[in-house]
Formats: C-alpha cells, structure tokens, sequence
C-alpha cells in the first residue's frame, strides 16, 4: 500500500491537465469580465455624449432664462431627446441641469479673459450638468456585482464668449432712416457724440455688432477683396434702409458725410409693390471689408462702404455731425418691401446660415399718397400686418429675423394707423421676430421683451445679437464651484 501512495505522489504525468483546466477558469473570468468592462466604458462614452449635448443646448439657450429646462429636454433621461434604449435608467444629479456664472479669475485659465456677462435672465454665462446611470452587468454577476455605476459631467461656455469661435453666415442689417430716427435717446451712449440722435444710437449698434463679427475665413483669411467681397468669406454683412432710393446711384449719399441731402423725389423715392423697383433699399450689399486684417482688426472706415454708412471716424474723415445714413424729411414708413428685399438677397448668396437684423420703431403710416401711382390699395392698408407676413416668409425659407423695437408704442393710434387695432409699433416687431427670443426692445413707450427684460441698450442688444453668430466652448469641468 506504501509503495503505491509513494508511486502516486512521484508520478508526473497528467498534471499539466489540472494547471490547464485552472489557467481555463481564470482565462474564462477575465474574458466575462472584460465584456462587462467593454460595456461600462462603452455606456461610459454615451453618457458623456448626452451630458456635453445636454449642456451644450442649454449653453446655445442662454442668456435666457429657460436655458436649463432646454438643457434637460436634450439629456439622455427617459423621454429626452438623447436617451439610448441601451442606456435606460439615465438620471440628473446635484441639482443639475443650472445655470452658473464663471468669473474673471476662473475663465482666464483657459485663456478667456472676457467673460460674458452674468446680468442676463438666466443669471449666468455657463451650463453645468451632471449625470449618472447604472448598468446592468453579465458575468460580473457570478461574482456578486450586478451594476455598475457611471457617471458624466459638463460644463459649456455661452455663445459669443471671447475664445469661442464664429459661425459662417450671411447677414442684412435693416435700419429705420424716417424722420422718427432724428429724435433724441436719453438713455443712449457709446457714440462717441454729445448730442447724438436715434439714428446715430442705432449707428453706434452697429458699429459694435461689426466689431463682433469675423468677415473672412479665420484659417485661410480673406484672399483677394474685390468691391469689398472676398474670396475667401465667412460672416458677409449687407445693409438695407427705408425710405428706399431712386436708383444705386444714390447708395454713395448714404456712406459719404452727407454732401447732398436726400429728399423725397430728389434720391428718396416713394413706395410701391413690394416686388417693384424703385424704390431700392440695399445700400451696400454683403461685403467683408468691414474690418482691417491683421491681428488686432479695427472697423475700416477708409474702404468699406458698410463702415462708412454706419460710422464718423475710424478712417472715415466726416464730421460728427454729418456722416453716414441720412433721415430724410417728409418720408412715411413702411417696410414690408425692405424686408423682402433683403430675404431675395440671399439668393445670390452662398453659406449655411442667413439672418435679418431689423431695427425700427414699428410705426408703419403710409398711405396711398407716399406710393406710386398705380399702387393697388391693398400695399397701402394692413402696413403693420404685410411686415409680419414679410418676415414671418423669410422665417419659413429658412431665414434667422432678429427684431429690435427702438422706442415701438404700445398705442395704435400712434403707430400702425393703417391697421386693425391688434397691431401696434411693438406687437408688430414682436411678432416679425422668428421666435421670442429673437425679439429685443429698449422698453421705451412700455414695449419690454419677456425673453430679453435685461438687454435695453442699443450696444448691449447688438452685442447679444452678435453673440448669436458664434460657437458654445466646453470648459474643464474643474472651473465648476458649486
């Protein structure tokens, strides 16, 4: 019995069988577990997704007060826009989706050294969301673990913040030159003037949009510029007025220092169908020249045909006092056919965005006796009414219409005249906005936007707007103090 217990423990075949037989067990688990792990980092990179998506939205939204309540409806909860089937129990966590505001000191260290500002309605420049979800494992469960936990943060940067960068887009600004601009604007500043009129106000808005923006391609710059287009475009800026013009011969009285004064049938000319020409509103069409090129670009009043409609130095050479657009005398106001003027525009126009920035304070008056003769009677009643119609078709083609009411009336009888009693200079300019948040107003006359209360100057309005035409930026989450 000895000698056979002693042959077995000396015996060396057949062990390698029970060595392979352990190494297909631990081969096996970490093959199990390898897939629950593939799987975690796979659902991992899908949270990840919906937080940026989630924040981004709500980023794109802001300043707005509902930039939070967008935020959600892109999260990847059950029902929102970015739920997976494969990643079913998706939560928010730690109060989020918010809106905070990021400091100075904070943005700096990722090379922002402007924020935007925090005093918007949504009280704040930044989205923050965080979520969470646990998944379900496969193999991970013979060993006692049957979830994973993951989670994903964000943190996105509202648009037009220094350091984000520029949308390509096609834009008509329409600027209101009837006699109501020559009034003064208490509350107006940044001109430069110590007197300055609407006109100039609405001037200086622009100026400070231009200022903004980014005229030509930022990696392969402008190329050749030929009658102010160049080859190489990337935000193009066109300027629309009304009253019209005669004929374009007229376009250089609106950019010089007013050396001839425009009037009713000597360059201003009546109104007429809104297909007919004259009268013609576009003074300078899209162009990107409007800034110098270098790498610290100012507005080019020397050259750019746009600058010199809009502004009285910066190469310019007028006086303060006379520069730029004129507000002729004696002209009504109507202004459904600048509006479809500048949508036509953007047919002969290339890129993947076009926007209207319309300013004007909403008081379309004309009658039949400041059209053409011949005009049908149905373009000289329902003024208020053609605009929205107007605008609201350049919003069904595609079109981005911004509206600024600049001192619009609450009243009727002060400002669409030709209409029904609905219509007044603000719910006018509200309505031709393609949707509320598109709609800002200096709250002159009681004509406040729900959607902007805290933007009522010119420059800050201008400035919003601007914002618009730019990219979010994605933040280290770490910039985040709760």
């Amino acid at each position: 019995m000895k000698s056979l217990f002693r042959r077995l423990y000396q015996e060396q075949d057949g062990q390698a069988l029970y060595l392979v037989a352990a190494l297909i067990i631990v081969f096996a688990g970490m093959a199990a577990m390898s897939i629950d792990i593939g799987f975690a980092l796979h659902a991992q990179r899908e949270l990840q997704a919906s937080a940026d998506a989630a924040a981004t939205a709500g980023a794109l939204a802001l300043p707005n007060a509902n930039a939070a309540a967008i935020a959600s409806e892109y999260s990847g909860e059950s029902n929102q826009k970015n739920y997976k089937s494969d990643l079913p129990n998706v939560t928010m966590i730690n109060g989020t989706p918010l809106v905070t505001c990021l400091n100075a000191a904070q943005l700096q260290t990722v090379g922002i050294p402007n924020p935007p500002s925090c005093n918007n309605a949504a009280g704040g420049n930044a989205l923050v969301v965080e979520e969470q979800a646990d998944i379900s494992t496969f193999f991970a469960k013979l060993i006692g673990v049957s979830s994973i936990k993951i989670r994903a943060n964000s943190l996105v940067l509202q648009k037009g913040s220094p350091g984000t960068s520029p949308e390509p887009v096609n834009l008509m600004l329409i600027v209101d030159t009837t006699n109501s601009m020559t009034g003064s604007d208490p509350n107006c500043t940044g001109t430069g003037l110590a007197n300055p009129t609407r006109e100039d106000c609405a001037k200086a808005g622009v100026r400070t949009l231009l200022s903004e923006l980014q005229p030509c391609d930022p990696v392969k710059g402008c190329g050749t510029i030929t009658n102010g287009v160049a080859k190489n475009p990337y935000q193009s800026v066109g300027l629309a007025i009304f009253p019209g013009l005669q004929s374009t011969s007229y376009d250089a009285d609106e950019e010089n220092c007013q050396s001839t004064t425009l009037s009713i049938n000597k360059g201003i000319s009546y109104y007429a169908n809104p297909t007919t020409q004259p009268p013609y509103y576009t003074v300078v069409a899209a162009s990107n020249d409007y800034l110098t090129t270098g790498s610290n670009p100012s507005l080019n009043g020397s050259s750019s045909s746009l600058v010199k409609a809009v502004d009285w130095k910066d190469g310019n050479n007028c006086g303060s006092s006379k520069y730029g657009l004129q507000d002729p005398v004696g002209a009504a106001t109507y202004y459904a056919g600048v509006i479809n003027e500048a949508q036509a525009n953007f047919s002969k126009l290339t890129g993947s965005m076009n926007a209207i920035i319309f300013l004007s304070d909403g008081a379309a008056n004309a009658g039949k006796s400041d059209f053409v003769s011949g005009t049908q009677s149905n373009y000289y009643t329902n003024d208020c009414q053609q605009a929205v119609t107007a605008a609201q078709n350049a919003t069904s083609a595609g079109t981005m219409v911004y509206t600024i009411a600049y001192g619009a009336s609450t009243s009727h009888s002060s400002s669409c005249t030709t209409d029904t009693s609905t219509y007044t200079g603000c719910y006018t300019m509200s309505h031709m906005a393609s949707d509320p948040t598109m709609f800002y107003s200096d709250d002159a006359n009681g004509c406040q936007s729900a959607d902007n209360p805290n933007l009522t100057s010119l420059n800050q309005i201008f400035a919003a707007i601007g914002y618009n035409f730019t990219w979010t930026r994605v933040l280290p989450f770490s910039l985040y103090q709760p």
